[in-house]
């Protein structure tokens, strides 16, 4: 059997001055400055249409199941995906949200757009320079946290390109295992439960916290080694896979194009305060695998984001440094690759949109 291919890159990003060019043409230009907002999920399990209206959703009720369909079959399955799903997220600014500093620039916050509750506003960064390493707060640091995770839905935001054509095309993250590594099986159906560790300094042990991501939503061990090391380059991550044990995937390299983060106070329901911490990341992803011919290698790049939330509710009597319990969500942008045909009718806007409700627990 063929081993596996050379890794050969030169190039973590897309854009060339021909493409900068013609994306300035087509208005992509985004604001020079964004200040991160909280993102919380209303009814998780309910499903909405993809509409354009999201002010104004049609809900219906339904499950998730239909996104494993995607995710498991092939073109007959994608076409069963078309015919049953539903849409799946409502995403909306959080009371917490509305606390959160809003950008005294003219332009529009990156809050401001989440509280339009607009998921096609989560655009893609196009102007990168490398960013530092993500700094968690004090009150995450220093632990390692057991992680439940739940699929809470998904979205298709375009209004250019209809489900129907973007539901056939294979190459979109999150359509198959593993082309989003730190969520392989998008879809899959339970609690996902896997470790997360946040060193005393503040920065995450991403090697630690992406191997039991992978292992856990694969559901075996698929990690061979995961090499990273923050301090000469925080932005890069080469995942390493056992020989011949996972399809869609020998290695994966991670290319970091961008990050921000924002603490802050909020409130919860009941009216309890809370500290707010919300980050996120640009993606590029490059997938390396076995081809259809032999000795051929398969090799897919694809671009998304991930905002995160988490927060903590401080109520009397409790050490607000050391919480027991976090609670957050997880939001995933997929964008169109450069090199798709469609690219051009959503250069920066995401085509998918997937939601995962979080829950941490520190380990004692």
């Amino acid at each position: 059997m063929p081993g596996k291919a050379p890794i050969r890159i030169a190039y973590s990003g897309w854009c060339c001055p021909l493409v900068l060019c013609l994306l300035i043409l087509v208005g992509t230009h985004t604001p020079a400055s964004l200040t991160v907002v909280a993102l919380e999920l209303k009814h998780p399990t309910t499903k909405i249409h993809a509409s354009r209206n999201l002010a104004n959703p049609t809900i219906h009720e339904g499950n998730d199941s239909s996104m494993n369909i995607l995710q498991r079959g092939g073109s007959s399955s994608r076409r069963s995906f078309v015919q049953t799903a539903t849409a799946g997220i409502i995403l909306n600014a959080s009371a917490a949200a509305t606390a959160a500093p809003q950008a005294a620039s003219a332009a529009e916050s990156l809050s401001q757009r989440l509280s339009s509750r607009d998921p096609s506003k989560l655009g893609n960064s196009i102007f990168n320079r490398p960013p530092s390493a993500q700094i968690y707060p004090s009150w995450m640091r220093g632990a390692t946290w057991n992680v439940e995770s739940k699929f809470a839905g998904y979205l298709f935001p375009s209004t250019k390109i209809p489900k129907a054509e973007l539901t056939q095309k294979v190459t979109v993250p999150g359509f198959q295992k593993c082309s989003i590594a730190a969520i392989s099986d998008i879809g899959k159906e339970g609690i996902v439960s896997y470790g997360m560790r946040i060193l005393d300094n503040g920065v995450e042990d991403r090697a630690f916290t992406l191997q039991n991501e992978v292992n856990a939503f694969l559901g075996y061990p698929a990690v061979s080694e995961i090499i990273y090391d923050v301090k000469s380059n925080p932005n890069r991550i080469s995942i390493d896979f056992v020989d011949y044990k996972t399809i869609n995937a020998e290695r994966i390299e991670l290319f970091c194009n961008g990050r921000e983060s924002e603490q802050y106070p909020g409130s919860d329901a009941k009216g309890n305060n809370k500290d707010v911490f919300v980050c996120s990341e640009y993606i590029r992803q490059v997938t390396f695998g076995g081809g259809s011919e032999v000795g051929i290698p398969r090799q897919v790049s694809s671009n998304y984001a991930h905002f995160w939330t988490w927060s903590k509710t401080n109520t009397e009597g409790d050490d607000n440094n050391t919480p027991t319990t976090i609670t957050g969500n997880l939001l995933t942008a997929a964008y169109l690759d450069a090199q798709d045909p469609l690219f051009f009718d959503e250069p920066t806007k995401p085509v998918v949109v997937y939601s995962h409700v979080l829950k941490a627990t520190r380990r004692v």
